[in-house]
């Protein structure tokens, strides 16, 4: 759900004796509580429970304006400093060849550039990923056959 759909959202309620409203897509939960005047609304935004990722939580008065101002501060990137690694596509990943093939890569390994890191499946065609640039993996942002997006941060590289 996109930050022009949310706005809708909002709008649509105000005019409604609706007093609460969860929708959740693509994993991520969008949860509006409306209140009487003088009262604040709580708006959750994030990923479910099952990811390991932040979960923004801001109170703001009852006021579309300030809702608005809440959703946009939730749906601001989360910046990742170093270099990453990004999906080029839509599908699942895959950490290893196969379940019992070990990773690709993993913590502390130096990956070289065109060295395949992951699996992308995508309409049941499985994707090489390889690596654009070379360093030190930091991190492994992803778990293995879990979703993920065009764009989506993968690895976290450092340089060598």
């Amino acid at each position: 759900m996109d930050l022009k759909e949310i706005r809708q959202l909002i709008r649509f309620l105000s005019g409604t004796d609706v007093s609460e409203i969860e929708i959740t897509e693509e994993g991520k939960t969008v949860r509006i509580n409306r209140a009487p005047a003088g009262s604040t609304v709580s708006t959750v935004y994030g990923p479910t429970p099952t990811q390991q990722q932040a979960t923004y939580v801001q109170s703001a008065p009852a006021e579309p304006a300030a809702v608005e101002a809440a959703v946009a501060t939730a749906t601001s990137e989360v910046k990742i400093d170093g270099i990453t690694i990004n999906s080029p596509m839509v599908g699942t990943i895959y950490l290893a060849a196969s379940p019992e093939s070990p990773h690709f890569v993993a913590v502390g390994d130096i990956v070289k550039k065109g060295q395949v890191v992951c699996i992308v499946e995508a309409m049941k065609l499985m994707n090489e990923i390889e690596s654009e640039v070379s360093g030190r993996v930091v991190s492994v942002l992803k778990d293995n056959a879990s979703p993920v997006e065009y764009g989506e941060p993968l690895f976290q590289l450092e340089e060598v």
